[in-house]
């Protein structure tokens, strides 16, 4: 267990940190392998870290209010049941979570794998389709700063930012986590490819351009109807 956070620490510095440098010196292996389990952990550290949010801002108040006339020896007798019921909604929580997040993902930078592949190919590139889903996957290292919304999520939900804060500092977020993933796309297209530089970014951007769309649609249809449950 130490040796895997040492190497999933070691692997998400030095992809945020020094992604050339990564990508240049990356061993090629079966994307099921490392890669896979990479995006893996990033997954459930999201569903854990989003489990957290559900149970402090859900769970919690709902439990409240069915131990608010339970007082003294009576709350100690039942605190153990209590205890026991909270650790299995919230291990349920993380475990849906989990696997939606595991499988959204998953298919998501699987996809992105394809398209940069067939992109690449047409531009001139000449590659392996295992080695781009391989990079694809181990750039899910921007899964992490989506930790920075579900803070944002937590502050909103106590009152200590507005909603229109919370959705500023989510568009801000967003474009800058696309921003950094584009930048890994395009070297992970050059150095897979073996094309030039120009030619990398204008590959890149289709998944990009989708994933930008994506975003626009979620703020304008999506926040609105969120914005009661967050706030």
């Amino acid at each position: 267990m130490k040796n895997k956070t040492a190497w999933f620490l070691s692997t998400w510095w030095a992809i945020i940190l020094r992604p050339i440098y990564f990508y240049t010196v990356l061993p090629e292996e079966d994307w099921r392998e490392k890669a896979l389990t990479f995006l893996f952990i990033n997954s459930w550290i999201l569903a854990f870290a989003a489990a957290l949010f559900v149970f402090f801002v859900q769970y919690a108040p709902i439990g409240k209010t069915l131990v608010q006339n339970i007082s003294g020896f009576k709350f100690i007798l039942i605190l153990p049941v209590l205890i026991a019921l909270a650790g299995v909604f919230f291990l349920i929580t993380v475990l849906i979570l989990g696997g939606f997040f595991v499988g959204a993902f998953f298919a998501m930078f699987y996809v992105v794998g394809l398209v940069l592949h067939y992109i690449y190919a047409l531009l001139g590139g000449k590659g392996k389709l295992n080695k781009i889903l391989q990079q694809s996957f181990y750039s899910s290292a921007v899964l992490i700063f989506a930790l920075l919304i579900i803070l944002l999520m937590f502050l909103t939900s106590y009152g200590l930012l507005g909603f229109s804060l919370f959705r500023a500092g989510f568009i801000i977020v967003y474009g800058l986590v696309l921003l950094y993933v584009y930048g890994l796309w395009a070297v992970a297209g050059r150095k897979t490819y073996a094309v030039s530089k120009p030619v990398a970014f204008i590959g890149a951007l289709l998944p990009v351009i989708i994933l930008l769309i994506f975003g626009v649609l979620f703020d304008k249809i999506a926040l609105p109807v969120l914005q009661p449950w967050i706030s």
